[in-house]
């Protein structure tokens, strides 16, 4: 049998346009491509596939490449699509050959790679996109010795929670489920919800609170006597999955209305973990989502970790955490982190030492020469936010924020690594140009020399 590599090249089609005739291979996507262990992404991504079951799945080197430019580009996976047909280098970069016309994929194809890796398999992109930079010198081996903490919140894509239009929401989702199940209501009030909503805006937006409220009220009692009906009808034990969660979340929230004081609170009906988190800005004081840990070298301000979190967790508590990743990514633990005060109470942890900006006494003072250095983290949270993905998740769940936020890193580490192949290459034509003036003019001195009479 004939080895793979001594066989003969297949000929090129006469009406195919092959990638290599069309893009210039200098350019810095491409040189990273080459750069990117692949083999590495076929062994870690592997095992998700049956080989030998069904149909065959789209290469591993697609999917991880449109993963990557996605979060490259700050695109949505339709925009990401569309546009993939019309660059030859995004499609380069994916492993092909030829110049496709049509997607590759659709959207929920791309979706349903990201929930099958996982959170795992984001971080097993984020330890690459470690190494690369290392190879490329992007990050320097010695800038891992001092970290940058901070965090912030990623916002969710829901509506903006007010009560009226949860307590609605559940009202009609209530009485949808227990129609379906065969409850018999005596009034089901949904012919009123919509006017009382309306009104309720009218008031507050004329800062009539009293009138406001009564209307709330209203829509409060509509809410207890539905559940009152579904409850009576079908005890406990006997209602249905369905059915039984939204009665749960119709009483929650009506609860939630009684008691004001009452923890921990609920903003959205598909997407209960949104956390309501206040980080003291001037224009937007709330922000619903969850609270994102970042963790950066102190010199390049290239992404070691980034966690999503639950709830709404105090920093403090979760920098040893994320030390503990980003010894997984790096190979090594940063023997000083640069923290705000928000991490006060951190300086016990044995990982690290911990200098907190701005003490002057005790454990955990601001490092004397790296002080400077801790605010680096902010620019890089809003590069993160403006021109990748963390600006809004849209991927559901706790696991989507965990998968969205890691792979914003990602995108991140990779501009990076592509913007310092730009600057490689226009160093290495900056030394040629001068290499080539300088054989030049050593030409012409030479040539000079024996035009001149008399010459040695």
């Amino acid at each position: 049998m004939i080895p793979t590599d001594d066989r003969q090249q297949p000929q090129k089609g006469l009406f195919e346009l092959y990638l290599e005739d069309m893009i210039n291979l200098r350019h810095p996507l491409v040189r990273m491509a080459e750069r990117i262990d692949w083999q590495q992404c076929e062994e870690q991504f592997g095992p998700y596939w049956c080989p030998d079951n069904g149909r065959p799945g789209h290469p591993i080197r697609l999917h991880v490449g449109l993963q990557m430019l996605k979060h490259m580009q700050g695109l949505s996976d339709h925009e990401l699509l569309d546009q993939w047909v019309e660059n030859p280098y995004w499609q380069y970069f994916c492993g092909e050959s030829v110049f496709k016309h049509e997607p590759p994929m659709d959207e929920s194809t791309m979706g349903r790679f990201r929930r099958r890796i996982g959170e795992d398999g984001a971080r097993a992109l984020l330890k690459m996109t470690v190494e690369l930079g290392e190879g490329t010198g992007t990050v320097a081996p010695e800038s891992f010795r001092v970290a940058v903490a901070d965090t912030t919140v990623m916002p969710k894509a829901i509506e903006h929670p007010s009560e009226a239009r949860l307590m609605v929401r559940a009202h009609r989702r209530l009485v949808s489920r227990a129609k379906a199940d065969g409850v018999k209501f005596r009034q089901t009030y949904e012919r009123s919800l919509d006017g009382l909503v309306i009104q309720i805006g009218r008031y507050a937006h004329a800062r009539q609170f009293r009138r406001m409220h009564k209307r709330l009220r209203k829509l409060h009692g509509y809410l207890g006597r539905v559940c009152n009906d579904v409850r009576r009808q079908q005890p406990h034990g006997q209602r249905s999955q369905g059915l039984d969660e939204a009665l749960y979340q119709a009483l929650y929230l009506w609860r939630q209305y009684a008691e004001p004081q009452h923890r921990p609170k609920l903003y959205s009906l598909h997407e209960p973990e949104v956390a309501c988190i206040a980080k003291g800005k001037a224009r937007t004081p709330y922000e619903f989502g969850s609270k994102v840990s970042v963790i950066t070298t102190a010199r390049e301000g290239f992404v070691l970790d980034c966690q999503a979190l639950r709830g709404n967790a105090y920093d403090g508590h979760t920098l040893h955490q994320g030390l503990e990743r980003v010894h997984k990514h790096c190979g090594q633990l940063p023997v000083n982190t640069l923290v705000d005060r928000g991490y006060r109470g951190s300086e016990s942890t044995p990982l690290t030492n911990v200098h907190i900006t701005g003490k002057k006494k005790g454990n955990g003072t601001a490092h004397a020469r790296y002080q400077h250095r801790r605010n680096s983290v902010e620019p890089i949270i809003g590069h993160m936010k403006h021109e990748g993905l963390l600006d809004r998740c849209h991927l559901r769940g706790r696991e989507g924020d965990r998968v969205h936020a890691v792979l914003c890193a990602v995108g991140f580490n990779l501009r990076k690594v592509l913007r310092r192949l730009a600057q490689l290459f226009g160093l290495q034509l900056l030394r040629a140009l001068l290499a080539a003036i300088h054989q030049s003019g050593v030409g012409v001195a030479r040539s000079q020399q024996q035009l001149t009479p008399g010459a040695a």
